[in-house]
C-alpha cells in the first residue's frame, strides 16, 4: 500500500505541473495573435514624394489573426481640402512609395471634411490582395489625398514593432 502511494503522489505532482506548463504555452499563442500600435503619426514628410502640406494625423491600427481583420482608426487635422481618397496602400517599407492611383482597399470618406476629421473601420485582410505576412511585416501604409496634394498629402506607414 506505502508503494501505492508513494508512485501516486510524483505521478500527481507530474501531472499538475504538466497542466501548468500547457497553460504556459496557451497565453505565449495568445500574445502571438494580437498586434496593436496606437499614435502612429501621419505627415507629409511620409509621402513619396515628400509632401509639403502642414497637416498632420495619427493612427491606431489593430490586428487580431484568425479574425483576419486589420482595425483603424484615422484622425487628422489641417488638410488642403476635403480628402479626395483615404486607402491603404502598399507593398512599400517605410520611406518608399508606389504609385498611389489605386489602393488595395478603400476607406470611405463620407463626411469628411479639410479641417480635422476622424475615421474608423476594419480592412480584410484576404490573402490575395492584402496578406497577413504583409501586413505583420509594415508593408502597406495608409494615404490621405487630397485636391491640391493627389499623390498624398498625409501618409502614415503601419508598422507594429
Amino acid at each position: 500500500m506505502k508503494l501505492i502511494k508513494l508512485t501516486a503522489l510524483p505521478l500527481l505532482l507530474f501531472s499538475v505541473l504538466l497542466s501548468l506548463g500547457s497553460c504556459e504555452k496557451s497565453a505565449e499563442a495568445k500574445t502571438g495573435t494580437l498586434f496593436a500600435k496606437y499614435g502612429i503619426v501621419m505627415s507629409g514628410a511620409q509621402v513619396v514624394p515628400t509632401s509639403t502640406s502642414p497637416a498632420l494625423g495619427s493612427m491606431d491600427v489593430y490586428y487580431i489573426k484568425g479574425s483576419k481583420l486589420l482595425n483603424y482608426k484615422i484622425s487628422y487635422t489641417g488638410l488642403s481640402g476635403t480628402p479626395t481618397g483615404v486607402g491603404l496602400y502598399g507593398l512599400a517599407p517605410e520611406g518608399y512609395g508606389v504609385s498611389p492611383t489605386t489602393p488595395f482597399q478603400v476607406i470611405p470618406t463620407t463626411g469628411l471634411t479639410a479641417a480635422a476629421g476622424t475615421v474608423s473601420g476594419n480592412l480584410l485582410v484576404d490573402e490575395i490582395s492584402v496578406k497577413e505576412a504583409n501586413v505583420l511585416n509594415g508593408l502597406y501604409y495608409i494615404l490621405i489625398r487630397t485636391a491640391a496634394f493627389p499623390a498624398g498629402e498625409i501618409r502614415g506607414q503601419i508598422i507594429f514593432q
